[in-house]
């Protein structure tokens, strides 16, 4: 079974994957992931956030590389969350945007990657490694 190196880059906004020293992929703004499995019936490393309120000053991101995104989305407004349902399982979404957190809890990194839902006002929040290592995010086939 090859594995596959995720190489995280949030100042280029993009993320670089090479398995078993085989192929390189980079992945960023526009790209297309696939959704994979999920264990229970819903997915463990990926929510679904709702915006129920804009404030109507939220700062613009570049849209272009989708750096600024959580800026832009998160920090005003109202929003529903929930665990991704294991119902989207196979889907393919684009990607908004990457970025490195601080894990509020423990203050460790985390690489974050932001998908584009097919509802409106609705994102797919990835904690990216965690994610691709349990397969319920890949690469598309």
């Amino acid at each position: 079974m090859r594995q596959l190196l995720i190489l995280f880059f949030a100042m280029a906004g993009s993320l670089q994957a090479q398995t078993a020293g085989e192929v390189e992929v980079e992945i960023s703004r526009g790209d297309t992931l696939q959704i994979g499995k999920a264990n229970t019936e819903v997915f463990e490393h990926l929510d679904m956030y709702r915006k129920t309120r804009w404030a109507g000053n939220e700062p613009a991101y570049d849209t272009a590389t989708g750096n600024g995104f959580f800026q832009s989305f998160f920090a005003t407004g109202d929003f529903d969350v929930t665990e991704l349902p294991k119902a989207y399982a196979g889907r393919r979404l684009v990607v908004l945007g990457v970025e490195v957190l601080s894990n509020k809890k423990t203050g460790q990194p985390m690489n974050i990657m932001y998908l584009q839902d097919e509802k409106p006002n609705t994102v797919i929040w990835a904690d990216f490694d965690k994610a691709f290592g349990s397969g319920e995010l890949k690469l598309t086939d």
